[in-house]
């Protein structure tokens, strides 16, 4: 299929063998103009390969028709297994996948219409996997462009803090088994859709299977991380980020680790690119002309300068008032930083007192005891909004009061800007040999009001290693210390500083398997306490980045959840999430819904009940594909099943079942 948009950039569908005989669809979106010019890379499994849009400006990402009229060729295409590609997947981020990814470069430098010089661009799976890409360094990548990627897809994605990521079953996997056995669209791939279809259906598997099936961090995550080894990559990167979105702290951690020419650039988004009409939170900015600069210099070796200007750009934030939507607009400003972390950053000890804050840790020891309830957490939102966003986020932090213990500060007597990475040392004991910590570095407003700031969490038996997890001896006392979030904040005059810690934050961790009552310790020799990186103020004002600022997004323009809420059953002591999504159109419309349930009296048995619906029609096709998905754990194991039924004009054409029991160590 080619569509010539209008005078200056054409859209062309080709498939592209790979070594196995697998044809991946490939959408080549290129000047109209005969020549010679750089290519920029992006694929994801999204099925976002559809017949070209009325105005070529309209496609999506924004960067594409953008750059694509900046003197580039855009190829985009979809992971083999998925969309309009041959073959079959049954796990996301494959060994085939990733060398496919890496069989496409040298076939696009190849190509006559390619100066030989590659870029790779991309948001969320179009970013994680570039990273995949540049650690075997094909020869014609020069420069990638990572907006939202984790660098450890074990801690940053599916098992942060060593706990199952609820988002990964209520959200993810349920939606994802819907697209990856549906077929390829008739409209792109022709007759041909069918026989495409069925070697999928036979052949792929669901990918929660894997999700559950590896607990532990090993060969399984780290061939498919960046962490493993940072020193691999040598092509040029620019990291971009949001505050509110799920990876600012895995793009500075690997800005920070990274031995290549290098920028980093965090905004206060959440997961979208700054351009887009529904970035949230604002101020919204147009990113594009940031990614062409950056292009233009190591793909067509333009001496612009976007190397002489500092390398760091950051929106330093400051209090709202929390809400369960991201803010249109957040306070703040933008700065430019020559490094990260900051170099003037210096070191500030808060210690934990009697349920104070001080700069002094108290003479005698004394602690402080919670009961592990499994619960807890309802206040603190879902890690950057998951499959709800923009809705999800984090409420009034005192709903969750009653669930730990906190520690406050006085008020302020001036502003205190953190930024960096703040790390909670504790002195921790329970009764249980298995226990989750979470930390919230909490802002309290005058008027009362807690916004969740940044946190961190960690399952305590994952304290030396996240490979090897030992259990807590109950009773001892086990020095743990919890990195929380990156951050760039400012905490205002008069407002205080409040640290909770809780046994469970159940939106985001799954919660471990074993009652108990957990103390934290304090003053004397198990002085616990937090250090905040503190960047006092600059003599003269940091120097301003010149950004193109757009207008805040519509607030009638933005997603909504069909369903998000949570109830607790007070007889059975027992709390449950509920959330539901719909998007797409008529004949392309899918749903989501989910519940999971967790049990303060026997926090082993969680119970996540998931469900995707896609709905596809076509000329050629009505289908309905339903996937039931249910993951529960007992003392001992995790269980996971899946059950996938397809009919076609109403009569069932495919049904299969899966289904998986893995042990749970120290988990």
């Amino acid at each position: 299929m080619t569509s010539t948009a209008d005078s200056r950039v054409s859209i062309t569908y080709v498939r592209v063998p790979m070594r196995d005989g697998v044809e991946l669809c490939a959408k080549i979106t290129r000047p109209v103009s005969d020549g010679v010019y750089p290519a920029i890379m992006e694929y994801n499994p999204y099925r976002r390969l559809k017949p070209p849009l009325p105005n070529f400006r309209d496609e999506y990402p924004p960067s594409v028709p953008y750059l694509a009229e900046g003197g580039y060729v855009v190829v985009q295409f979809d992971v083999r297994g998925t969309g309009n590609s041959g073959g079959s997947t049954t796990d996301i981020y494959n060994d085939e996948e990733r060398q496919d990814a890496c069989d496409m470069v040298g076939w696009i430098a190849d190509q006559p219409w390619c100066n030989g010089s590659v870029g790779m661009i991309g948001k969320s799976y179009s970013a994680v996997v570039q990273w995949q890409v540049a650690v075997e360094n094909p020869p014609a990548l020069k420069a990638i462009i990572v907006r939202s990627a984790n660098d450890d897809v074990y801690t940053e994605w599916v098992y942060p803090g060593g706990c199952l990521r609820p988002y990964m079953l209520d959200s993810y996997s349920a939606h994802m088994n819907t697209w990856n056995f549906a077929p390829p669209d008739p409209d792109i791939v022709g007759e041909q859709w069918e026989t495409i279809w069925q070697e999928r259906l036979e052949k792929s598997a669901p990918w929660g299977i894997g999700y559950v099936s590896h607990p532990l961090q090993g060969p399984y995550w780290q061939d498919r991380s960046l962490s493993a080894d940072y020193s691999r990559v040598q092509c040029a990167v620019m990291v971009i980020g949001g505050w509110s979105d799920c990876y600012p702290t895995a793009l500075l951690r690997a800005y920070e680790n990274l031995d290549c020419p290098k920028k980093a650039l965090v905004g206060p988004w959440g997961h979208w690119y700054g351009e887009e009409p529904v970035a949230v939170p604002g101020p919204r900015v147009d990113t594009r002309p940031i990614y062409q600069k950056w292009f233009d210099h190591w793909l067509k070796g333009i001496d612009n300068g976007v190397m002489e200007e500092p390398p760091v750009t950051l929106f330093v934030r400051r209090y709202s008032p929390p809400a369960a939507r991201m803010a249109i607009e957040e306070p703040g400003e933008w700065r430019s930083e020559m490094e990260w972390p900051l170099a003037r950053q210096q070191d500030h000890v808060l210690y934990l007192g009697d349920a104070s804050l001080d700069t002094d840790a108290a003479a005698p020891e004394d602690c402080d005891e919670f009961p592990y309830l499994a619960g807890s957490g309802i206040s603190s939102g879902i890690h950057w909004g998951g499959g709800i966003m923009p809705w999800g986020t984090p409420v009034d932090q005192r709903l969750d009061d009653a669930h730990g213990v906190s520690y406050t500060s006085h008020p302020l007597e001036e502003d205190m800007e953190v930024t960096g990475t703040p790390v909670a040392r504790l002195f921790v004991s329970s009764s249980a040999r298995v226990a989750y910590l979470r930390v919230k570095l909490i802002d309290v407003a005058p008027d009362g009001t807690a916004k969740l700031v940044r946190y961190g969490g960690l399952n305590a038996s994952h304290r030396q290693s996240h490979a090897d997890p030992q259990p807590l001896i109950p009773g001892d006392v086990h020095e743990i210390h919890i990195p929380l979030k990156a951050m760039s904040y400012v905490f205002e005059r008069a407002h205080r500083l409040r640290v909770s810690i809780a046994g469970a934050d159940f939106q985001n961790a799954w919660p471990v398997g074993e009652a108990g009552v957990h103390a934290i310790h304090r003053g004397g020799d198990n002085a616990s306490h937090i250090v905040l990186p503190v960047i006092p103020p600059l003599p003269s004002p940091a120097p301003v980045p010149d950004l193109v600022q757009l207008p805040p997004a519509d607030p009638e323009s933005l997603p909504t959840s069909t369903e998000y809420a949570i109830t607790q059953d007070l007889a059975a002591e027992s709390t449950t999430l509920r959330l539901g999504v719909e998007s797409g159109d008529a004949d392309n419309r899918l749903q989501v819904n989910s519940a999971f349930t967790v049990s303060n009296p026997s926090p082993e048995t969680a119970v996540l009940n998931a469900s995707g619906h896609f709905r596809m029609r076509r000329p050629q096709f009505d289908l309905d594909i339903r996937s039931e998905e249910q993951t529960r754990s007992d003392a001992k194991s995790f269980h996971h099943s899946v059950q996938l039924r397809i009919t076609r004009d109403g009569e069932m054409c495919f049904e299969k079942d899966w289904s998986v029991v893995v042990p749970r160590p120290w988990n």
